[in-house]
């Protein structure tokens, strides 16, 4: 099922926002992709909270957090081992040496992952994405973007900035289909009252981003470049012959931008 937002399967965002404005600072935002290089975050570590046989398609990819489990199994006497317990990272939160070890992974093991990210508000706990946040040190490469951004409060569209990360997907990178949050506490289809608040941004709409219902097998487009909808529900999008980048904004909005995207009545998601 789709459980969507007020019986909508996502909320369209582009009427609301300065999109024109947004798309303008792409030249911008490609530059600062290669001047924040060094601050990248590789890899899709975290594992899904979700039965993975409701996906669209079958998985048939080894994700990071599989080759990492791999990687646990060996043996301490084993090759790969030996090295590669030369460079696993002592501090998992130190995101240089995870990517110095997830670029072993991938090699190594054959992980493949299809992002890197940018974090231009502070990661934070990914169970309270929208909670307060501070820009990050990188976010001195993206002054336009972060200047954009800040406006959506002077705008009266959200009164807190959460986490705010830039998702990268490499060319013929397969965006991976997932729910967030974790499902292990909610009903029998991993649903749960939440606020999760959240501002999805694409510069471009050639490769088709989607919610995913698992019971009609149906994918329900996003035809919009901005967007909003239920975290629980299944996301994802197409592979791309392209570089292709998105922007989440975490937040909380206000009741004025509430009431203008009709949900003002909602208490919960």
């Amino acid at each position: 099922m789709i459980r969507g937002i007020g019986g909508q399967p996502y909320i369209a965002l582009d009427q609301h926002l300065d999109i024109q404005g947004f798309k303008m600072l792409e030249p911008e935002i490609c530059k600062g992709f290669a001047l924040a290089r060094e601050y990248a975050k590789e890899g899709t570590w975290m594992s899904p909270g979700f039965n993975l046989n409701d996906m669209s398609y079958t998985l048939n990819w080894k994700p990071i957090y599989k080759a990492w489990a791999e990687y646990q199994e060996l043996p301490d006497d084993h090759p790969v081992k030996i090295h590669g317990n030369e460079i696993v990272p002592q501090d998992f939160l130190d995101y240089k040496q995870r990517n110095i070890f997830t670029r072993y992974l991938k090699s190594m093991l054959g992980a493949n992952d299809p992002y890197i990210y940018y974090f231009l508000w502070e990661e934070g706990s990914w169970d309270e994405r929208n909670a307060e946040r501070k820009p990050t040190e990188e976010a001195k490469y993206f002054p336009g973007l972060v200047a954009w951004i800040r406006n959506l409060q002077t705008q009266n569209i959200i009164n807190q900035i959460g986490r705010v990360i830039v998702f990268h997907c490499e060319h013929d990178g397969h965006a991976f289909e997932h729910r967030d949050l974790d499902g292990k506490n909610g009903d029998d289809q991993g649903y749960s009252d939440h606020n999760n608040e959240f501002i999805h941004i694409r510069p471009r709409t050639k490769r088709g981003f989607y919610i995913w219902d698992p019971e009609t097998k149906n994918k329900k487009y996003i035809n919009s470049q901005a967007a909003f909808w239920n975290d629980q529900d299944w996301h994802g999008g197409e592979s791309s012959k392209e570089q292709e980048w998105g922007l989440r904004i975490d937040c909380k909005f206000t009741e004025e931008f509430k009431t203008k995207v009709g949900i003002n009545h909602l208490q919960s998601y």
